[in-house]
């Protein structure tokens, strides 16, 4: 656990960084009039879209995660202006999110949030209190921090399409109790704070006829499972005018 987060600590270091960088002023190339460098300003941003998640978010199982995720394949959805802010981060849960993502993405002042922690704390056995309790700070503070966002709340999928979860069948009524569970907490807390759901449970049942949108691993989707997805996301944020 200790290794874990020093990975995870390490890893929003960087992250915090790159999109400052990525935010800052850049240079043109070219001179000014007195033969001094210039700064160019990038264009504003017609939308700040944060995604604060896991591994799926991050593009753990993908070729190329910082451009093969799903986060990254609905921006491109989203169309030119849309400026990125991807938290994901693999191995997370929601408590941890809340001190190392949420304080990021309230100072990114984002137009869309997307949401989409709960896996690792399903398969991790966090107690169903807690992790409720975690997720109701996180949606809490961005409706106080950040009131005009849209914010989309992703549920569990069911889990038990995934090979990972086949190869155990024993264990196969527990695991969907344990995903009704938790799926019934988060449309409570978005129900609460008026956010979107984004109903995966439903939504991407297909998997059981797609097993090429997994990744080797057989849990991680692979860059056809991201691209689908961010299908199913863009479908739900077009009935809200995006």
């Amino acid at each position: 656990m200790a290794c874990t987060r020093r990975y995870i600590s390490l890893y929003m270091l960087i992250l915090v960084l790159s999109s400052c960088l990525a935010g800052c002023s850049v240079f043109s190339g070219g001179q000014s009039s007195t033969g001094a460098l210039r700064l160019q300003q990038p264009p504003p941003a017609r939308l700040t879209y944060v995604a604060i998640g896991a591994s799926d978010t991050f593009g753990t199982g993908s070729d190329d995660p910082p451009s093969e995720n799903w986060a990254a394949d609905l921006t491109l959805k989203l169309g030119n202006g849309v400026r990125l802010v991807n938290l994901g981060v693999p191995a997370i849960h929601a408590h941890e999110a809340l001190n190392i993502e949420l304080p990021v993405a309230l100072d990114s002042h984002p137009d869309l949030v997307t949401v989409w922690l709960a896996v690792n704390d399903l398969v991790d056995n966090v107690p169903l209190d807690s992790y409720s309790h975690d997720l109701d700070q996180l949606l809490g503070k961005l409706q106080a921090s950040v009131p005009h966002a849209l914010v989309l709340v992703g549920n569990v999928p069911d889990l038990t399409l995934l090979p990972r979860f086949q190869s155990q069948p024993q264990e196969l009524q527990t695991l969907r109790a344990q995903i009704q569970a938790y799926n019934g907490a988060i449309a409570t807390m978005v129900q609460r704070y008026h956010d979107v759901l984004v109903d995966l449970y439903q939504d991407w049942r297909e998997l059981a006829s797609h097993p090429e949108y997994i990744s080797d691993d057989g849990f991680h989707p692979n860059a056809i499972g991201y691209s689908r997805l961010a299908e199913i996301f863009y479908q739900v944020l077009q009935k809200h005018g995006l």
